[in-house]
């Protein structure tokens, strides 16, 4: 289909349409006095961008291998996904903030048809999005490039093939569109409260001369609610892109399982040095070093040990052996290592950071 295929013109539309509907929401907000509908209509700016970088970090994800980026850069959708993460979490904030303010000085909304309108509008829309990105995220797949290599003597790199991996890989949404998903879903919750509040202004008008009764405070508990809906889902999500860029080891992996399959391989002596993580979501790697006699032992059961992971999960395996002619003694299995989450050295460095850059 030429430059774009359909499936980016759809996108793109979508990018438009929204770009319309914020106009459109932030103008009838303030015409109208409603707080919902202004918060709905950064919400859908918010989403936009947070569109535009999902779209961005799939690009990068999907650059072949090169001699400076030899895993390609398949994480940049995990920055894009915390990108977004933090972004939506920064918008539930200053959502709150104009909630309670709304709050402490309750007030009615001016024009109800008009803000009934827009935000219905705005929900066709969102409603629409959910379902849009819902069938993208299921054709965002990447298709990994896989390469094997092998070193004589020092280390193997073993690495499924593609056809090896079909079906086999964890099925997931890609970070970064699950981002782009979770914000498409505070808009949509977001419209159901511009409505909400607008049909009940309307159908039970207030002139601007009465005393503001329970209409008034509905817009800002409406909106605190929706928040409160939102944030859940998205501080799990910024847990989840945490720990994978602090290459936390997957949590449906059970190591301990793993070794003790390995310990049962004949000819494998010992087992140290091995790191399970996740480079990106669905994609687990891991690296161990196994003690063995010699290389012709080696070659016999190192398909045994690629299939062990391969059965948990893990395709993209490095097994370095060494060799230790005479050993006696019970294998030992020991030094293997869990990426554990550093969430307090992370925050720790960034604090750093901010005292240095202010200082």
């Amino acid at each position: 289909m030429g430059r774009y295929t359909g499936k980016t013109c759809r996108l793109i539309f979508m990018i438009v349409l929204a770009v319309v509907i914020f106009f459109a929401e932030i103008i009838a907000g303030y015409m109208g006095n409603s707080i919902a509908l202004v918060s709905d209509a950064y919400n859908m700016l918010s989403g936009l961008l947070s569109l535009i970088v999902g779209l961005t970090s799939i690009r990068l994800s999907r650059r072949p291998p090169s001699s400076r980026s030899t895993y390609g850069l398949p994480r940049a959708e995990v920055v894009g996904a915390l990108a977004n993460a933090v972004f939506l979490a920064a918008l539930c904030l200053s959502v709150s903030l104009q909630a309670l303010q709304r709050l402490a000085d309750p007030d009615i909304i001016d024009d109800p048809m008009l803000v009934l309108i827009v935000g219905a509008l705005g929900l066709a829309v969102n409603v629409g999005g959910l379902f849009l990105f819902q069938d993208f995220s299921c054709c965002c797949r990447g298709k990994g490039r896989q390469r094997q290599t092998s070193c004589k003597g020092a280390a193997q790199e073993t690495k499924q093939k593609d056809e090896e991996n079909k079906g086999e890989e964890k099925r997931s949404q890609p970070l970064n569109i699950r981002g782009v998903l979770l914000h498409v879903l505070n808009d949509a919750l977001g419209s159901v409260v511009v409505v909400v509040t607008s049909a009940v202004f309307y159908a039970l008008p207030l002139e601007k001369k009465e005393q503001c009764n329970w209409q008034c405070y509905l817009d800002p508990l409406l909106t605190l609610l929706m928040v409160a809906l939102i944030m859940t889902p998205t501080l799990s999500f910024f847990k989840e892109t945490i720990s994978i860029l602090l290459q936390r080891s997957p949590t449906d992996l059970q190591l301990s399982t793993i070794l003790e399959d390995i310990s049962k391989i004949h000819g494998v002596w010992g087992v140290h040095e091995m790191h399970v993580w996740e480079l990106i979501h669905g994609r687990n790697v891991a690296t161990l070093h196994i003690k063995c006699a010699d290389m012709s032992a080696f070659q016999v059961f190192s398909r045994q040990v690629r299939k062990v992971f391969h059965q948990a999960g893990v395709h993209s395996v490095t097994i370095q052996p060494e060799f230790e002619e005479g050993c006696s003694g019970p294998p030992s299995f020991f030094n293997y290592h869990i990426k554990q989450p550093l969430y307090h050295e992370f925050f720790f460095f960034n604090f750093l950071a901010v005292i240095s850059w202010s200082s």
